[in-house]
């Protein structure tokens, strides 16, 4: 009997294998996470327990990630990035790699990018360690929301959440809440202010948490910034990207369109310019 050899050449078997390729890159599998349900009854959006198995709450929605320009995601997202099915989910989603010293976030108002806030404006918390207030003020409020955790895992909840308020506008992210990183929260040089949200426990019966990001007293609040850092007024705050990572058109929207993700290099959080009092000429006789 003649022994067929396979010809690896033939160009409908090369095409086959391409095409197979493709589809298993496309269908790339993912992770268990969350862990589990950390969801308190406060939370916005609807209840995790009820999603479906094959979506996500944010499919479909314009947000996209803040990529380098090589392509590769921030570095505390590069773990997730290779682990989730795209850096989207990724970066939405964590887990985040932050050495499990925490994380703070900053939502900042881009509507002058044409993406509408809704209800971020409502509830800004803080002020940039770059402005006159915010050093002569620790509960002044006017940059944005900051909110953020000294355990990882609260990473995905707090963003399902804000993402459901409609807290709209570009994100900005950074390891180390108390420590950690090179610019943890704590260090005083970055926000005046900013929202906690507390881990709930796998042992705490989840059905009696009213509101993780509340009750707890573990905010950064009353401490403002330190004044040794007064020469970043009116200018960008130094800040390392390798401890960041951002995202754009953050939020819930009824009419979101989906958008390409674009490979740009991560963009340091906007400038408030101080606002000074007006010269008034000297009036001659």
């Amino acid at each position: 009997m003649k022994k067929e050899i396979m010809n690896w050449n033939h160009p409908l078997l090369l095409l086959s294998l391409i095409l197979l390729g493709a589809s298993i890159d496309s269908t790339k599998a993912d992770i268990v996470w969350p862990e589990y349900n950390q969801q308190c009854r406060d939370d916005a959006g609807p209840p995790y327990l009820d999603d479906s198995p094959n979506e996500k709450y944010h499919d479909g929605s314009a947000a996209y990630p803040v990529l380098a320009q090589n392509g590769e995601c921030a570095e505390p997202m590069k773990e997730a990035c290779s682990s989730r099915p795209d850096p989207k989910t990724a970066y939405l989603e964590g887990p985040i790699s932050c050495g499990g010293n925490g994380w703070y976030c900053r939502i900042f108002n881009d509507e002058a990018n044409g993406w509408e806030n809704i209800n971020l404006n409502g509830d800004v918390n803080f002020g940039q360690c770059n402005r006159e207030e915010s050093f002569e003020d620790a509960g002044y409020d006017q940059d944005g929301h900051c909110h953020g955790s000294s355990d990882d895992s609260t990473y995905y909840w707090w963003i399902r959440d804000h993402w459901h308020r409609q807290y709209n506008g570009k994100v900005r992210c950074c390891c180390g809440w108390f420590t950690g990183g090179t610019q943890p929260l704590y260090g005083r040089r970055i926000a005046n202010r900013c929202d906690y949200r507390r881990k709930v426990t796998r042992e705490e019966n989840v059905n009696n948490c009213r509101d993780a990001n509340e009750d707890h007293n573990m905010g950064f609040d009353d401490i403002g910034c330190d004044q040794q850092y007064r020469n970043q007024i009116g200018q960008p705050i130094p800040e390392d990207d390798s401890v960041c990572w951002e995202i754009e058109r953050f939020g819930f929207t009824e009419d979101a369109a989906p958008f390409p993700t674009p490979v740009v290099a991560p963009v340091t959080a906007p400038v408030v310019a101080p606002v000074t009092a007006p010269v008034v000429a000297p009036v001659t006789a």
